[in-house]
């Protein structure tokens, strides 16, 4: 166990830290953030304008065009939002005007999207387009910058005004990507969009599959387990990608379509973040309920109120999880499991898909709840889950527990040896 540690620290560990921090990653991982108020938005009604709730469908159906016009505006364009949010951290990280780059990125991707009368259709701005408009953010990024370090512009003059300057400067290699897109797309029509969907759809079908999130959910803890962040090593490439299964899904549940993706984000509410990555909330109630030890109780006690937020770094570093044997084992094995159980279940239409989207922190049964459009089963499930979880942790936690109420028994001798010597040697004196 030694050895495979040491070799996770020093050979796997800096290889991935490499990849994360690589200049495309960091501008998906944080390009992608911008998406988050706006799904949340308007996955609040999508909730609204769907409650499976006897007798309530009648009685919205008057406001539904009202409540489906707030998820239009949102994952209607949750692309053309995702360019921008691309196109912006590219610029940063390639040190060019945010603006500017910004500008030229959502034109290029827009330019990008011409369908067959060389129009702009608004619905492929949805989730469709979103493969698109990461490729070409970076692309197009890519040009400006290589036009503007290497002073291929126009410069005027000190006494011109900045912003007048500013946008003389950006003349040339906004042609230039504007350009490139434009040959492409329109005098060779060639179909970008199409292109990248085909090209991105072998990792769209793998991580839709039962062993292809499998994969990823193990990756992901097995980082866990030797103190690397899982959830931002693999979620860099994953999580596009579960984002893309979000608005798929809530974009045929507005049109009244099932839902097709069955891990869409939000999925692994259901086992992996059960109170944090790992189903952590179990291990804390472990905790709460059976420790011996007053190190556990008292870290339990601390750790209680962020589990339940979803939030498992003070359990996943203070009891810790990290880079301990006993642990690692349910650790890995409890998400893994439940989640198989959820693709099923789904896959069965026993419980619902996810078609909406919540805070991150919101805590276990409230976003099970809601993320399936109010199915109650969902929750049922969950709290399933969590039983199952404790019971399979307690015996792995008992083995650590008997370890440190021995230690802390053992200290408590020594120091009660301690002062009994003090004491005789006082009495002696």
């Amino acid at each position: 166990m030694k050895a495979i540690g040491n070799w996770f620290q020093n050979v796997f560990s800096p290889a991935l830290s490499k990849f994360s921090n690589m200049k495309y990653m960091l501008a998906l991982r944080d390009g992608m953030i911008i998406t988050v108020p706006f799904t949340i938005f308007g996955s609040i009604f999508e909730i609204l304008a769907n409650l499976p709730i006897s007798g309530y469908s009648e009685w919205i159906k008057p406001y539904q065009a009202q409540l489906n016009s707030a998820v239009s505006i949102t994952f209607g364009i949750i692309s053309v939002i995702v360019a921008i949010g691309m196109s912006h951290e590219m610029a940063k990280l390639n040190k060019i005007d945010t603006l500017t780059g910004t500008a030229i990125g959502v034109s290029a991707f827009l330019l990008c999207m011409l369908n067959s009368k060389l129009a702009i259709d608004p619905a492929t701005l949805g989730s469709d387009g979103m493969f698109t408009a990461i490729v070409v953010s970076i692309v197009s990024s890519e040009i400006v910058a290589f036009f503007i370090h290497r002073h291929i512009v126009i410069t005027l003059p000190d006494s011109v005004p900045p912003a007048v300057a500013g946008s003389f400067v950006a003349l040339i290699p906004a042609c230039a990507s504007l350009g490139f897109f434009w040959i492409i797309r329109v005098l060779f029509n060639i179909k970008i969009n199409a292109i990248i969907t085909a090209i991105f759809s072998p990792l769209v079908v793998g991580l839709n599959s039962f062993w292809g999130f499998e994969l990823v959910l193990f990756l992901t803890l097995i980082l866990w387990t030797v103190g690397i962040h899982g959830n931002n090593v693999v979620g860099a490439v994953a999580n596009p990608i579960y984002g893309y299964f979000l608005m798929s899904n809530i974009d045929r549940a507005s049109k009244g379509l099932a839902p097709t993706h069955i891990t869409a984000d939000g999925f692994l509410d259901f086992g992996m973040n059960i109170g944090g990555t790992g189903a952590i909330l179990a291990l804390v109630i472990c905790c709460l309920l059976f420790a011996k030890s007053k190190q556990y109780k008292q870290l339990a006690r601390l750790g209680a109120v962020p589990s339940v937020f979803e939030i498992s770094e003070p359990i996943m570093f203070g009891l810790p999880v990290v880079l301990n044997p006993v642990l690692s084992i349910p650790f890995v094995l409890i998400p893994m499991v439940l989640q198989g159980i959820t693709y099923f279940l789904m896959k069965a239409h026993i419980i619902g898909m996810v078609i909406a989207q919540v805070p991150w922190t919101t805590p276990i049964f409230v976003n099970g709840y809601l993320i399936t459009g109010g199915d109650w089963r969902a929750p049922v499930w969950q709290l399933v889950e969590l039983v199952i979880a404790i019971v399979v942790y307690l015996p792995f936690f008992k083995i650590i527990d008997r370890q440190a109420y021995k230690r802390e028994a053992e200290a408590d001798q020594q120091k009660q040896a301690d002062v009994e010597t003090v004491d005789g040697v006082a009495q002696n004196a």
